[in-house]
């Protein structure tokens, strides 16, 4: 069950606004900067992935489990950050390979307030209409990550399917794992999964092909069917490994540090763990979520922890 106490713990980081509001910023602007947030990194010789900003949210110590004000003040200053202003980013992740375009997450949409919602109007900067997407692939059905996927109670992506794992789709669909407080992640889960119902595409088990080059990796915790996608295209290849991390500084630094919003906090850290061992003996490029964007690098031991080696920029030939 997802607890009042997990929903609430970072309640003042996240404030949500009805799932029906449209965000401005659909616009593709950001306040006084016109410019898009979106940055194209391509892939062997057939596949490229375009990281889509949909803005940044507020994530304080208050949200974190496993250390407190001080220690977090700590690693932020080491990481150059300020503790009181941090934000984390909020990306999603265009594909486009075998002649199709592919959406990895979708962003807030409306859900969470004015800071976020910006991924479709990066997304139309790239020149790509919300017709074009084949398939909307998620990594969970938190609001952050599938809010965008629908508005007005409607799919914003009328001709993509919908990928999710089994386990997620339980979770959001069983009326006993919902508590006081977590009404309206439940409800933006359901409508959701609701509009893309008669294109479902749900997979279950650790890895699975979703299509040509691109892989699931099932990494349960911070919900039951957390799951990231495995890119590959000739000798390339890259992890978009969604919410392994939600503050980096704090959490590359000391895996075992959980959120709120972690369904599972023990398997959220173990599952962490894991694949940051993974991850650095493969040398393996990785994409997140909430690293600040456009969050591709790789990852390098540090002390007893780790930090993030960002990865050079895609420069034209």
């Amino acid at each position: 069950m997802l607890t009042r106490r997990q929903m609430l713990a970072t309640g003042a980081a996240l404030p949500l606004v009805p799932a029906t509001a449209r965000a401005a910023s659909h616009t593709g602007t950001t306040g006084t900067n016109a410019l898009a947030d979106a940055l194209r990194f391509p892939l062997g010789e057939d596949m490229a992935v375009t990281v889509l900003s949909d803005g940044a949210l507020r994530i304080g110590p208050e949200a974190l489990q496993g250390i407190d004000a001080e220690g977090y003040a700590t690693l932020m200053q080491d990481a150059y950050r300020d503790p009181d202003t941090f934000r984390a980013a909020v990306n999603g992740f265009l594909v486009e390979a075998n002649g199709e375009k592919m959406l990895i997450d979708a962003g807030t949409g409306g859900a969470m307030g004015p800071d976020l919602g910006r991924l479709l109007g990066n997304l139309s900067a790239t020149g790509t209409a919300p017709e074009d997407i084949t398939r909307v692939i998620a990594t969970h059905l938190h609001p952050d990550h599938m809010g965008g996927a629908v508005e007005g109670g409607e799919a914003v992506f009328p001709n993509a399917e919908l990928t999710v794992h089994e386990q997620e789709r339980a979770f959001w669909t069983d009326d006993a794992n919902m508590a006081e407080g977590s009404e309206q992640f439940f409800q933006i889960a359901r409508t959701v999964l609701d509009q893309y119902s008669d294109r479902l595409n749900v997979i279950s088990g650790d890895e699975v092909e979703v299509a040509p080059g691109l892989t699931s990796m099932f990494l349960p915790g911070h919900t039951p069917g957390h799951t990231g996608y495995v890119l590959d295209s000739g000798d390339q290849s890259v992890l978009i490994w969604a919410d392994i991390v939600h503050a980096a500084p704090v959490q590359l630094a000391r895996p075992e540090v959980t959120i709120g919003f972690d369904v599972n906090p023990e398997q959220a850290a173990e599952t962490r763990a894991a694949l940051l061992d993974r991850v650095v003996a493969d040398r393996m490029m990785i994409a997140g979520s909430h690293i600040d964007f456009p969050g591709m690098g790789h990852i390098a031991p540090q002390g007893e922890g780790y930090r993030m080696v960002n990865a050079a920029y895609p420069y034209r030939a």
